[in-house]
């Protein structure tokens, strides 16, 4: 399948497993394993829908939320069971968490080193792109961007979330 634009990504994911019985008790990835009919539902919806591109359900699996729960990197195969050759598979990169200084404590290498292990499990799964989503600065988005860029030649979306104030 071949990136058109316009693209037609899917919708609010969190939204629909909240519907399903997901109450964030656990992580996310963690209930979608658990119950994959849920994840194979919403998405079949959103190919029905028109959607051209389904996230993966890794929005918050990178190595620094998931290593103790041993779920890392394991989810892009439910969504392309979902997909069913229909739609491309974007595996979805999120914010880390933590803070380069003087916010955090974090040093800009360990958060490239965090995207890298997560994109590397996304390539290795075999997704068709990578969405950075919902980053908060430029030096998060720059880090998952080229830790994308050390596993993968393919797309990438990068997309911010802003205060009320406009940062």
């Amino acid at each position: 399948m071949q990136i058109q634009f316009p693209l037609i990504l899917d919708g609010a994911t969190g939204t629909e497993l909240q519907k399903r019985g997901f109450t964030g008790d656990v992580s996310a990835e963690e209930w979608v394993l658990a119950h994959p009919e849920a994840i194979a539902d919403i998405q079949r919806g959103y190919v029905q829908a028109g959607s051209q591109v389904l996230y993966c359900p890794s929005f918050g699996a990178n190595r620094q939320k998931l290593e103790e729960h041993g779920i890392f990197n394991k989810t892009a195969e439910l969504s392309q069971k979902a997909a069913e050759g229909r739609a491309l598979i974007a595996g979805d990169l999120s914010p880390t968490g933590l803070f380069l200084a003087p916010m955090g404590q974090a040093s800009f290498e360990e958060l490239v080193d965090i995207y890298a292990d997560q994109a590397a499990g996304l390539e290795q799964a075999g997704v068709d792109l990578y969405v950075i989503e919902t980053m908060m600065t430029l030096s998060d988005a720059r880090a998952a961007v080229l830790a994308v860029r050390n596993v993968s030649e393919k797309p990438i979306l990068v997309t911010f979330t802003c205060d009320e104030n406009g940062r």
